[in-house]
């Protein structure tokens, strides 16, 4: 079945691409269906949009990612969340530029890039939308916990519902007979009175079914096992069903579709009902990542609510000093630098920034240091804590940001959202971070001797990360 045509894209509702971008333009079809209609006698238009892919292609996987995810929650895209590039992406990065008032270039720039991100995850935020994983059903996906703010469970998996029961988003898990994706998509194309199927797809590893009754909408998907999975013989899916006069919604909708994972695989995202924490580590428990900051001595930002046993680089360590507002802890470990350390400079958030931090390598398990560059946004009045917009790990929790002259701005504080790995790489997103100034005053309540920012001349990232990686170590929790 061929994607839908173009011209009358524009007449469909949000709600009909949730069903077509998710279901008739999966796989290799992304492509065609976001390709280019080739203008007659526009050379000039063709090269410009070439410039255009040209840019967007030279951005990392997981950040071409993160431009679709970020313009569907500004409204202005309404296609599959693939990295591809193709006339849809295009008119939606031209649709953003010209709201907020910018040069309908079609590419994004590094400050536009940055104000999408963070214009994205305020309105994630507003709904608590986050990337979360159902213990029971093993299917990860994207949810408004602020507005599906009850989770219970159901005889073949888990419901996210909103209280009074007007939205519920079901998460399913069959084996044994049930395990059979032709009966699924049978009771879901069944006729009933005042039903109206807008879309239904039947492939042999997938269905999707789409369908208006009742004043209601629903959209049901669900996918078996790949062959290499422990049990082959399963099926997964999730079924969402929501008001249809609330458009609104349907832009969440489309972003619930969009995350969805039947058999996820990589770092595991926090489960139901669960705040966001540090993912585990080499040693076990939450991980996170520090700087030495004294002989013997590593500042980070965890605390001992979250990890009563720490360990530094696998040796067990112990709180020195916390500060539980900011954040802030000292801990203390012997596998540390037992010689002299220099007292860190410290100096104001700047424009160049560079974040060190500990990740896990999921193949072997081993903690890997992580080079990503960081770009602080404008901080709105009431906002408690500056923003960096980086490509970071879950387990950067307490990583330092260094500016190019090598003196410590900020560490990565906790609060931000599991990442969701696109080809092994966390897409850019705002991290709250702890600024300058509260690090100076905890460690002088801490005694530890801090320095001024000199006159150094700036230096590459590969630099700063070579003179600076034997004071970044990994935390984990025991």
């Amino acid at each position: 079945m061929a994607c839908p045509n173009r011209q009358n894209q524009r007449r469909r509702p949000i709600f009909f691409f949730v069903a077509v971008g998710l279901a008739l333009c999966a796989g290799s079809a992304d492509a065609a269906q976001n390709a280019p209609a080739a203008p007659a006698g526009a050379a000039s238009s063709d090269a410009v949009f070439d410039a255009q892919k040209a840019a967007f292609d030279a951005l990392q996987e997981a950040d071409r990612r993160a431009i679709q995810d970020a313009l569907v929650w500004t409204g202005d895209y309404n296609g599959v969340v693939d990295g591809a590039f193709g006339k849809r992406t295009r008119d939606s990065i031209l649709s953003y530029q010209g709201n907020i008032k910018a040069p309908t270039t079609g590419i994004i720039d590094a400050a536009e890039l940055a104000r999408l991100v963070a214009t994205a995850q305020k309105a994630k935020d507003a709904v608590k939308f986050q990337i979360v994983a159902d213990e029971k059903t093993g299917v990860r996906i994207g949810a408004p916990l602020k507005i599906l703010d009850k989770h219970v469970a159901t005889a073949s998996g888990s419901r996210l519902m909103k209280s009074d029961g007007s939205i519920t988003l079901d998460l399913v898990s069959l084996s044994g007979a049930d395990a059979n994706l032709a009966a699924v998509y049978a009771r879901l194309t069944a006729d009933a009175p005042g039903k109206k199927i807008a879309l239904k797809l039947s492939r042999p590893d997938f269905i999707v079914v789409s369908t208006e009754e009742g004043g209601r909408k629903a959209y049901s998907r669900f996918a078996k096992a790949p062959t290499n999975a422990p049990d082959p013989n399963v099926v997964r899916g999730f079924s969402l069903a929501y008001p249809g006069q609330s458009a609104d919604f349907d832009r969440i909708a489309l972003a619930i579709a969009d995350s969805f994972e039947p058999f996820p695989t990589g770092t595991a995202a926090p489960t139901i009902a669960s705040t966001t924490s540090p993912s585990a580590g080499p040693s076990g428990g939450l991980a996170a990542s520090g700087l030495i900051v004294a002989a013997g001595e590593a500042l980070s930002a965890i605390g001992s609510g979250d990890c009563p046993h720490p360990s530094v680089d696998g040796k067990p360590g112990k709180y020195l000093h916390e500060d539980k507002q900011t954040g802030l802890s000292l801990i203390g470990a012997s596998v540390m630098m037992d010689g002299a350390v220099a007292a860190p400079a410290l100096a104001p958030i700047s424009d160049d920034l560079v974040a060190l931090s500990y990740g896990v390598d999921d193949a072997g398990g081993n903690s890997v240091l992580d080079v990503a560059a960081a770009t602080p946004l404008a901080q709105a009045a009431g906002d408690p804590r500056p923003l960096l917009l980086a490509s970071l790990s879950a387990s950067a929790v307490g990583g330092p940001v260094f500016d190019r002259k090598g003196s410590l701005v900020a560490l990565i504080a906790r609060g931000a959202p599991a990442p969701k790995l696109v080809a092994g790489v966390s897409p850019l997103s705002p991290h709250p971070a702890i600024a300058e100034a509260d690090i100076q005053r905890f460690l002088g309540a801490a005694n530890v001797a801090t320095a001024e920012s000199g006159a150094a001349a700036a230096i590459s990232a590969g630099r700063l990360a070579a003179e600076k990686r034997a004071f970044v170590v990994f935390i984990a929790c025991n």
